[in-house]
């Protein structure tokens, strides 16, 4: 499992109150312009199921990861877990959705399954050879190498796992 720090609050994105529990809350609370969103949409001159292929096989590959974070308060010492899911699902002939979720363990009562979103790529088929891909995320800098880095494995591009945000 990798290390990283990422600010737990990136799984706040969409509210301060209550975090997206599913995929359509996610995609609501981006399009509703949520504080540190961010959304990013790219025409792919390839084939959808290609496309769909490559993200599912590189974020499978390079996204799956976590790390553990240890706090001190005074003597006390508590110990949490971050593991970050990608997955992807074709939701139609000719859509398919890419998400993160993130997972804290020990686990919340109320945490959805799986996490809470914290990202999502709607690929959406445009013509025989083109497809449409729109990512929705944080707008925090360390982000930027997860967007790019999907974008290029959308287009067929060697690109490198990212480091994690």
């Amino acid at each position: 499992m990798r290390k990283a720090i990422i600010p737990f609050g990136v799984v706040l994105l969409a509210s301060c109150s209550t975090p997206p529990k599913t995929v359509t809350e996610f995609r609501a609370a981006m399009l509703g312009g949520a504080a540190f969103s961010k959304q990013e949409t790219h025409n792919i001159n390839r084939e959808f199921s290609v496309v769909v292929s490559d993200v599912k096989r590189k974020s499978t590959e390079c996204l799956n990861f976590g790390y553990t974070r240890t706090t001190r308060y005074g003597v006390n010492m508590s110990q949490t877990t971050d593991i970050y899911h990608p997955r992807v699902s074709v939701v139609g002939n000719s859509k398919a959705e890419m998400t993160m979720q993130i997972e804290r363990l020990p686990k919340s009562t109320s945490a959805p399954e799986g996490g809470y979103y914290v990202f999502l790529a709607d690929i959406q088929k445009t013509g025989a050879d083109k497809s449409r891909m729109t990512m929705y995320g944080s707008s925090f800098p360390t982000w930027q190498a997860i967007f790019d880095a999907i974008k290029g494995w959308a287009e067929g591009k060697n690109v490198k796992c990212p480091d994690s945000p």
